[in-house]
């Protein structure tokens, strides 16, 4: 699942939304249905995940995975 981030137009505190009830009740809609909510897709896979110099991409010049791999 990708990262939960909410939309710029989002206000500061729930209490200020449309959808705040009061006090005592909450959001209506509760907080996995909020309208702010926005879907971030997750990023792809890279072909460094998981090499011990992935850090900096490329790695150093060729990969280390594939050399570290077929040893």
């Amino acid at each position: 699942m990708g990262e939960k981030r909410y939309s710029p137009d989002r206000p500061r505190d729930c209490r200020y939304c449309y959808f705040w009830r009061n006090r005592r009740h909450g959001c209506s809609l509760g907080k996995e249905n909020c309208y702010y909510l926005v879907y971030v897709p997750p990023e792809p896979k890279s072909e460094c995940d998981g090499c011990p110099y992935g850090r900096d991409r490329p790695c150093i010049g060729w990969c280390t995975k594939q050399i570290l791999g077929n040893h």
